[in-house]
């Protein structure tokens, strides 16, 4: 059978109260809202491989500054309907903001970071397996990250080495019992840990929880709350960041292909991002 291949084009608007103590060295504060473009997509190649390509591009709300860069191709290989891997490779580039996440001065100047990593996705569908039973998905994450950081006065120092392990649970559960439903709840948590012999071992924890709708056969949209505790990778023991997301999901068919992706798997994927 032929089953449409999708592509997600997403267009993120986001408002982020980011918390620090005022005791905490070189805090960030206050609210940064930012304008996030985004593009997602598994292009099949035969029923089992599937090119990957991602990319987000960040600025403020008034797009007056720069703050994100973000290009992610990749191979999928669709091992079935319920499981996914992915091989990545990411060049990721931020610049700081005054309230923005990626930390004040003295961190400066555009930061820089490549990364490979290695990707498991395992989807559990509940009950009857309909598309209107709830969703548990798994995604394992292993990541090999190479960072150039800017600091104030002193250029780049030297490239720094590192490896991480991510671990994400999501619950999607559909707000309808009939055919596809219209509308779902989604949540997340999920935890990174450092692959290191020092402390601290602990890098991020991510909780996210939104409600979405889809708006016809080729769009949703997505609005929820996001909160982040990165204390260890920033340094600043109250480093929080709270995100306030509204994403509008384009699922366009681009090819058809033996693949095994359909447009609700890609939405899951998208979604998973």
């Amino acid at each position: 059978m032929r089953i449409r291949s999708w592509t997600a084009y997403i267009v993120v608007s986001q408002l982020m109260a980011i918390s620090s103590s005022a005791q905490a060295p070189q805090p960030s504060g206050g609210t940064d809202r930012s304008v996030w473009l985004s593009y997602f997509g598994d292009q099949p190649i035969t029923r089992l491989w599937a090119v990957h390509l991602e990319g987000s591009y960040r600025r403020t709300l008034g797009l007056s500054q720069f703050e994100q860069l973000e290009l992610r191709p990749g191979i999928t290989l669709n091992e079935g309907d319920s499981q996914q891997s992915l091989f990545a490779y990411t060049f990721f580039q931020a610049k700081p903001t005054a309230n923005g996440s990626f930390g004040p001065p003295p961190i400066t100047g555009k930061q820089l970071e490549n990364r490979i990593f290695e990707q498991q996705q395992i989807t559990c569908r509940l009950f009857n397996k309909r598309d209107s039973d709830p969703e548990l998905i798994q995604r394992f994450r292993l990541e090999q990250r190479w960072q150039d950081t800017a600091v104030y006065g002193r250029g780049y120092v030297e490239k720094i080495f590192s490896q991480r392990v991510r671990y994400r649970l999501t619950a999607k559960i559909p707000l309808g019992r009939s055919g596809l439903p219209e509308h779902y709840f989604v949540t997340y948590n999920e935890v990174y840990v450092n692959l290191a012999s020092k402390p601290p071992l602990f890098n991020s924890d991510v909780t996210y929880g939104a409600f979405g709708s889809r708006l016809g056969e080729h769009w949703a949209v997505e609005v929820g709350y996001q909160f982040r505790d990165s204390a260890a990778a920033s340094g600043s023991p109250d480093h929080k960041i709270t995100h306030y997301r509204c994403i509008c999901y384009r699922l366009l068919p681009f090819a058809t292909c033996e693949s095994n992706l359909t447009g609700a798997a890609a939405l899951n994927q998208a979604s998973q991002a």
